[in-house]
């Protein structure tokens, strides 16, 4: 049925079915719950109350102007919310730390999913694109392109090669391959690029006045593009130091490392093809 005081023209937009509750998106932007209402899965601000109709999920609590709900998503015994601010919220049962919200205690009304990088900031949430509820775990598509989870884990369901539950949103871990597709010092792109054991590639280093350049490396994760890592230096040492740095033809040596949240950690082996260099290192 639709909900009771609906808008002229109304239509339901998005619907998920959880364990013995049901959510659905309206085009007014509200979200709507019904069924088994024990742990306050249907964010009404109620508990132990079966719901037959659907009733309208309450805003959270600090919502910006003009709030709406974008996607939802029914779990076991909790729920999620997209909001249109582009947070992740939750609310129901939460003994699995189902909510994400870093607290004890079942939620009548959805929460803010806490912010991976600052899990004891109550102000600021998982920036989410997509949310997914589970039996009592939850999942997340952030905007960074990184899948989230948190919730229980006893069958390393959050994939982050652990069985320890988590009270805040993960990383799921992916061991996709990395590859280096490009060099470029200081803006200039290198030549020779020559690809070696375990991901590893070998490039010329392009002439250049002494002193510390900037290599940017190119690399795909997956086959996806990523934003280049800018974090390695490299130093042209005077030719009376060394001979013939400040010249071109110098062999480096780059390998491909894990990544975190989408950096390379190359690694700080660096030759010549006669001599031992020691003046390439991150900084």
């Amino acid at each position: 049925k639709p909900p009771v005081g609906k808008p002229t023209a109304f239509t339901y937009v998005q619907v998920s079915a959880g364990g013995d509750h049901s959510l659905a998106l309206g085009s007014d932007g509200n979200a709507y719950a019904w069924g088994n209402n024990m742990y306050g899965g249907l964010g009404d601000g109620t508990f132990n109350n079966t719901r037959t109709t659907p009733v309208k999920v309450k805003p959270p609590v600090g919502k910006p102007t003009a709030f709406t709900y974008v996607q939802v998503s029914a779990g076991g015994d909790h729920s999620l919310a997209l909001g249109s601010d582009g947070n992740a919220y939750a609310w129901g049962c939460n003994t699995g730390s189902d909510l994400g919200n870093n607290k004890p205690g079942d939620s009548y009304i959805p929460v803010r999913v806490r912010d991976p990088a600052s899990p004891t900031n109550a102000s600021k949430g998982l920036k989410a694109a997509q949310v997914i509820a589970g039996y009592h775990f939850s999942l997340a598509m952030g905007s960074d392109g990184n899948a989230y989870a948190w919730g229980a884990n006893y069958s390393g369901q959050l994939g982050n090669d652990t069985t320890k539950e988590a009270k805040v949103p993960v990383p799921v871990s992916f061991n996709l391959q990395l590859v280096i597709t490009g060099v470029w010092f200081d803006g200039k792109a290198v030549s020779g690029l020559t690809r070696g054991d375990g991901g590893s590639v070998t490039v010329l280093t392009p002439a250049h006045v002494p002193g510390t350049v900037t290599i940017s490396v190119d690399y795909t994760i997956g086959g996806a593009p990523q934003t280049p890592d800018t974090s390695l230096r490299y130093t042209y040492l005077p030719a009376g130091v060394l001979p013939e740095a400040g010249g071109e033809g110098i062999l480096l040596a780059l390998a491909t490392g894990m990544t975190g949240m989408g950096g390379v950690l190359a690694s700080r082996r660096h030759r010549r093809e006669q001599h031992q260099l020691s003046h390439a290192s991150h900084e």
